[in-house]
């Protein structure tokens, strides 16, 4: 088995900086985010960048989810992009791909850029709208509190799946059909270093490892998208394999991660103290401290203000790659 112990260890060690201790404890399960933590393949946020910024200024006129749109916007990534819109994509980092294109309709219709049927926001509407595109900002998907009117909430729900289409469509053209055709050549180059090594590790202890990604995922049989970057890095996925199952997204539907996660520990029938949660994004860190698990946040060296927004959320370590040796004296192999 996987021992977590902290004990001994100074605030930093090599690479690995320790944020808030946890002491002892056993490991059997892993949760992990895909892309930015274990996989280098999308690219995605400067992308992601250019469609909410692209939404802002234009609203949603028609035709706007169509291919010859989304290479217009594949060509123009870089001049799109804004410092707001910038800054949401990479604090948005593990929200579900929905919450994001919700938040860039929600800035459409507080520009004026767009309307509903029936015409612009009323004060009311305005109010409840601007609330929610704050508390997404602050890593909350789900807004029961928030008194959304029934017209702009169904306009909202018919228009995210289309954009979140739209996204996947440019972020294909600008970067990930690049990315991926090169990562089935040299899968080690488009892998967070010491990546597979980890996974392997934890798994030849007995700690079971499970993917859970905002991305769209499909069978193993029949990859397509996220599991086609999956299996392109090498990483089988299975019943006893290197990764027992990958929770994904879907097209229509919001599921934010800690629910994802909150399902599989009920499934699992295991407590949150038991898994070691592994991600870059805001949700999974959230997710992890709320279910009181282990967090592991990985960050590159220069990434500053998402190394101090991760230690406000709760995380517990933070390393920039897995090739650090100090994680052996972390996370240690005892026998049962």
């Amino acid at each position: 088995m996987i021992i977590l112990d902290d004990r001994g260890l100074p605030d930093r060690i090599g690479d690995l900086e320790i944020v808030s201790r946890l002491g002892r404890r056993p490991i059997t399960h892993a949760f992990h985010d895909v892309d930015g933590t274990h996989s280098l393949i999308r690219e995605w946020p400067p992308v992601m960048s250019a469609i909410l910024s692209w939404v802002i200024a234009n609203g949603l006129p028609e035709g706007y989810d169509t291919g010859e749109n989304a290479a217009d916007i594949a060509a123009r990534v870089d001049s799109l992009r804004t410092e707001e819109t910038d800054r949401f994509a990479m604090e948005s980092a593990g929200l579900a791909a929905l919450t994001q294109m919700e938040w860039a309709i929600r800035r459409a219709l507080q520009e004026g850029a767009v309307s509903p049927p029936g015409g612009p926001l009323d004060e009311r509407e305005a109010a409840a709208n601007a609330e929610i595109i704050r508390a997404i900002w602050r890593g909350q998907e789900r807004f029961p509190h928030i008194p959304d009117s029934s017209r702009v909430r169904d306009f909202v729900a018919a228009h995210t799946p289309r954009l979140f289409r739209l996204y996947e469509s440019v972020l294909a053209k600008a970067s990930r059909d690049r990315n991926l055709a090169a990562a089935r050549k040299d899968p080690a180059a488009w892998r967070v270093p010491g990546s597979l090594e980890f996974l392997e590790r934890l798994r030849a202890a007995g700690v079971k490892n499970y993917f859970v990604t905002g991305a769209v995922v499909s069978s193993a049989e029949r990859p397509e998208g996220m599991m086609e970057e999956i299996i392109a890095l090498g990483f089988k996925v299975g019943p006893g394999e290197l990764v027992e199952s990958v929770q994904g997204s879907d097209w229509d539907r919001k599921m934010p991660k800690h629910e994802v996660m909150g399902r599989l520990l009920r499934d699992l029938g295991i407590r949150g103290e038991q898994v070691l949660v592994v991600g870059d994004g805001r949700s999974e860190v959230q997710a992890g401290v709320a279910m009181g698990a282990a967090v592991l946040s990985r960050l590159p060296r220069g990434a500053g203000r998402l190394r101090e927004l991760h230690r406000t959320l709760g995380t517990n370590y933070i390393v920039p790659h897995y090739r650090e040796p100090a994680l052996e004296g972390l996370l240690r192999r005892e026998e049962a």
